[in-house]
């Protein structure tokens, strides 16, 4: 007799998304990290290669915290939103709206839980505004081609940023049907502790060594 099947572990991500923007520009700041301490190693063993040292590294860290660990990740019952030194943990059961601006947005109430990774681009902040803020008087004839042009859009392909909201509503509708009568839980902050323990450890070691 066949054993029934095992209930999803919660502590396992059912999606993972990915950063919006930023990815390539975290990865040149950390390669010319790298650079720096190799250019260090071999050719500035001294106090002021020190200084050089942990400078790269500091801004390496920099860029880390602001261009590659913002992203989202949605377990079963919970979203964790990353951001630079800060991340918010929503239960997805919790959450009442969702939305894409220049940040993803969590409404939970009159509160507000955003990530920094995801968003729509200024330029496509400014095209999605004009569009809303289309006169009245313009003509039935541009109406209908800015209609088809959306239209046309939509066939091709999804935005990604639209896909992360649409499986994120997905989500919610699951857990709100798994717990049922149950409280949906807290929302809270968490602080990325290893992350603020590298920038506080290696802004005060550079400092030391612009007083050597």
């Amino acid at each position: 007799m066949s054993s029934p099947p095992s209930s999803p572990d919660p502590s396992r991500p059912v999606e993972r998304f990915k950063p919006t923007s930023g990815v390539l520009l975290g990865y040149t700041g950390l390669a010319a990290t790298v650079f720096l301490l190799g250019y260090v190693v071999v050719y500035a063993r001294s106090v002021d290669g020190l200084r050089l040292a942990l400078g790269a590294v500091l801004f390496g860290l920099l860029v880390w915290v602001s261009q590659l660990r913002p992203r989202a990740t949605a377990y079963r019952r919970h979203v964790v939103l990353k951001n630079m030194v800060r991340d918010a943990h929503v239960p997805l059961a919790a959450v009442d709206e969702i939305s894409v601006g220049q940040t993803l947005n969590l409404w939970v109430g009159e509160k507000r839980y955003v990530c920094i990774g995801i968003g729509n681009s200024i330029r496509e902040e400014v095209r999605s505004r004009r569009r809303r803020d289309q006169p009245l008087g313009t003509s039935r004839l541009t109406e209908f081609a800015l209609r088809a042009d959306r239209a046309n859009n939509d066939e091709r392909a999804m935005s990604y940023q639209t896909f992360v909201v649409t499986r994120l509503e997905e989500l919610v509708d699951e857990a709100r049907r798994e717990t049922r009568g149950q409280e949906a839980g807290q929302a809270r902050y968490v602080l990325a502790w290893p992350e603020v323990a590298a920038l506080s450890v290696t802004t005060v070691a550079f400092l030391v060594t612009l007083l050597l």
